[in-house]
């Protein structure tokens, strides 16, 4: 895993850019995967969301739009990231915190997005986190790059853009800044060896989590993460901070993951 303070200065770096970067990445599926995430995890009105590593705000739009902006949360540890969603300009909140250590009380939200965050942090402590922040009931998910499956078509395409072609890409785009060619071979490097998606699952479990859903895509160039909480139970875990902002089953992710039956959305 890299360092945090190497990722918080890469994505300070990043942060004019990143939007641009992101769609090169994702040969142009990121906004397709965002809509699929809100399907799945269909939000409905009254419910309290948290959109972990917001960055520029494109997944917290979606979700103001669902809930309403008091209603939505985005978090992210870079300051330049949410300089650039604040320029937006419309009623929005943002926090800057480790999504490890999350500044909120326990049971504070419905459902917790995460984009582009699994393969930095610790998943231990990311998972009892998201347990400690969400209701009974609650609901969490999220993608990120992971390593291709070589045995698939996919999979050995997706690796050969990603170690061969997207360098060269990016030092055409920087014009003589070899920075970017780091950048896209360090996303390369961290997505082929951080294993993330072999260890969430058990961790997920182990926080109290009582569904989780692995779903490979793009020859496993990308992986989903879907998890619900249990009714009626509030994690008893302790938080560094406490306080509230104002205001594997390997199966599609086609059907919505719903609130338990008899429980409406929290206000």
């Amino acid at each position: 895993m890299p360092g945090r303070d190497h990722v918080r200065s890469l994505f300070d770096w990043l942060a004019p850019n990143y939007d641009a970067a992101l769609l090169t990445f994702s040969l142009a599926q990121d906004l397709r995967w965002k809509s699929v995430l809100l399907r799945k995890l269909n939000p409905r009105a009254g419910e309290r969301a948290l959109d972990l590593a917001c960055g520029t705000g494109l997944l917290y739009d979606r979700l103001a739009r669902r809930l309403g902006p008091r209603a939505v949360v985005g978090l992210d540890v870079n300051r330049r990231m949410l300089a650039s969603a604040r320029r937006a300009g419309t009623v929005r909140q943002f926090v800057r915190a480790d999504a490890v250590r999350l500044p909120f009380r326990p049971a504070t939200f419905d459902l917790v997005t995460a984009g582009y965050l699994f393969k930095y942090v610790p998943l231990d402590q990311l998972a009892r986190e998201l347990r400690r922040v969400l209701r009974p009931g609650g609901r969490c998910g999220g993608y990120d790059f992971s390593a291709p499956l070589r045995e698939t078509v996919a999979g050995r395409t997706y690796d050969r853009f990603l170690h061969d072609v997207l360098p060269q890409v990016a030092r055409h785009w920087g014009r003589g800044d070899e920075g970017w060619a780091a950048l896209m071979e360090f996303l390369g490097l961290i997505t082929s060896t951080s294993g993330w998606e072999t260890r969430i699952e058990p961790e997920l479990r182990r926080a109290g989590f009582d569904l989780v859903e692995l779903v490979p895509s793009l020859g496993g160039a990308i992986t989903w993460v879907w998890a619900r909480l249990p009714d009626g139970e509030t994690a008893a875990l302790d938080s560094p901070v406490a306080s509230v902002p104002p205001a594997l089953k390997r199966t599609g992710p086609e059907r919505p993951l719903e609130p338990r039956s008899g429980r409406g959305p929290a206000g």
